[in-house]
């Protein structure tokens, strides 16, 4: 799934984090589902809340992530694909995310375990992350982030020090359709999508030499908050547009 709104894929050490502006913490419309419909096949990603309406499982066909909380903070979170599993196990200092293990199995079997830190920003946002292996020694990647008012509108990741992919993000003036997920720090990749406020109209990725770039044309219900999606994806500059849907149900 490549859209921005499905990132159950976890990818690598990519992970992000900021603080939540209290204005979409009070958010009451929750996502229940995102149907993604390319070709003949659809499929599906499901939300699930607890009683206080904070999320704690996303599940797909293949794949679950579990959020667990101290509090309002998440403090751990396990996904789940097969026989295969992260965990990322978060420590808060003053309230906000200061450091986190993260470590990964393969058959049930611990395979590496690496250390992450977070630089927040004088708005508690985080604007870099840093992972480095075991030993907390060697930098193996890092992550950047822009913003722009309430939106995350850059994404850098690296490679040790070396940049290896960039993401820029442009946004309409409706609503995120996760905008109602109630977190108050989002300290995985998966999590970024529900940091901004406003919905996204355009995503352009970057690797290397080759760029991507994904249009979203909207529908929306009466509050503002996306219902459907027309969804182009091609390659730049004069690549064939794939074309898909996206349908989401609150």
């Amino acid at each position: 799934m490549k859209k921005q709104f499905i990132a159950l894929a976890l990818a690598g050490l990519a992970f992000t984090a900021c603080k939540k502006d209290s204005t979409t913490n009070t958010d009451t419309q929750l996502i229940k589902k995102i149907a993604e419909i390319e070709g003949g096949d659809t499929t599906y990603t499901n939300f699930s809340y607890d009683s206080n309406k904070k999320l704690v499982l996303v599940k797909t066909e293949d794949s679950e992530l579990k959020l667990t909380y101290t509090g309002d903070n998440i403090t751990t979170l396990e996904n789940k694909d097969g026989e295969d599993k992260t965990k990322l196990e978060v420590t808060y200092e003053g309230g906000k995310p200061k450091s986190a293990v993260y470590t990964t199995y393969e058959n049930n079997q611990l395979k590496e375990t690496y250390k992450l830190s977070y630089t927040l920003d004088a708005s508690n946002r985080v604007t870099e992350i840093i992972v480095k292996d075991n030993a907390n020694a060697n930098i193996v990647s890092k992550q950047v982030l822009t913003y722009t008012g309430a939106n995350i509108t850059k994404m850098q990741s690296y490679v040790g020090t070396n940049l290896l992919s960039t993401q820029e993000l442009t946004y309409g003036t409706k609503k995120n359709p996760l905008a109602g997920i109630k977190i108050n720090y989002v300290v995985d990749v998966f999590l970024a999508d529900a940091v901004s406020a406003n919905e996204v109209v355009k995503q352009k990725y970057t690797i290397g030499n080759t760029a991507n770039e994904t249009t979203n044309t909207y529908t929306y219900d009466g509050k503002g908050y996306p219902v459907k999606a027309d969804v182009s994806e091609k390659t730049l500059p004069n690549g064939t547009p794939a074309l898909s849907k996206l349908v989401f149900t609150y």
